[in-house]
């Protein structure tokens, strides 16, 4: 597998909206963007581990409450977020 040489279209956009940001809402913006990947990333995470005899099905397992434990620190963050405006 080759890794990317430069981030995708999808990620340019989203480097190019953040840093047009600043303090609070920047912040904002920042936890609902993590809060949006990790549900994605445990979502792919979840269909991968449901596939029997894989190697890579064993890791997403064993992944999955890290990025479990993630998503709820950004949620905590977001709600914070939201409560301070």
């Amino acid at each position: 597998m080759t890794p990317p040489a430069e981030p995708s279209a999808k990620q340019k956009a989203m480097y190019d909206k953040m840093s047009k940001l600043s303090g609070a809402e920047f912040d904002r913006a920042f936890a609902k963007e993590m809060v949006a990947d990790h549900k994605k990333d445990i979502s792919e995470y979840k269909r991968e581990s449901a596939k029997k005899n894989s190697p890579v099905a064993d890791l997403a397992a064993q992944t999955l409450p890290t990025l479990q434990k993630h998503l709820d620190a950004a949620e905590k963050l977001e709600k914070s977020n939201r409560a301070s405006r």
